[in-house]
């Protein structure tokens, strides 16, 4: 945008014009044509360097997620069996023995992640058996605990 300033001096009496352009406040780069390039958005690159970020992210992250519910799963079962062997530590308390019938009302986990909690034994021993825990470690689709204490498999407790 250009201007026509007029101007005039009394010693000489001459009246002078000049065109002055107007000095643009845009500090964007300009392009070979002299328009203004628009910057705005993400580029082609800058977007696949975020996808491959987040892909590594994901790649560390997820194995580490699902081995933590897998042990959470664990604890379940392990909650069943303690939450069983406490009922019949209460019957044996009361009768001075672990009767076959009568004393087990815990049949499963707290979650359910462990459908079958049976008993094994009887009288002066027993072993309490949880079985079909589906998602869990490796080697602990079947938990089991004693009267005495003991309790297996290793890796599962």
């Amino acid at each position: 945008m250009s201007f026509l300033i007029h101007t005039e001096t009394k010693c000489n009496d001459t009246r002078e014009t000049r065109r002055v352009t107007e000095q643009s406040t845009r500090r964007r780069p300009q392009g070979p044509s002299g328009t203004t390039r628009r910057a705005a958005g993400f580029t082609l690159i800058e977007l696949m360097i975020a996808v491959a970020v987040i892909g590594i992210l994901a790649a560390i992250a997820y194995p580490s997620y699902t081995r933590y519910v897998e042990r959470a799963r664990v604890t379940d079962g392990q909650s069943g069996l303690m939450q069983a062997a406490s009922e019949m530590e209460r019957c044996y308390t009361v009768s001075s023995t672990y009767p076959a019938t009568g004393c087990l009302v815990t049949t499963s986990s707290p979650d359910g992640v462990y459908p079958t909690i049976s008993l094994a034994g009887s009288g002066s021993t027993f072993r309490l058996e949880a079985t079909g825990g589906t998602r869990v470690t490796s080697g602990c689709d079947t938990m089991w605990i004693e009267s005495d204490g003991d309790r297996g498999p290793d890796a599962c407790w």
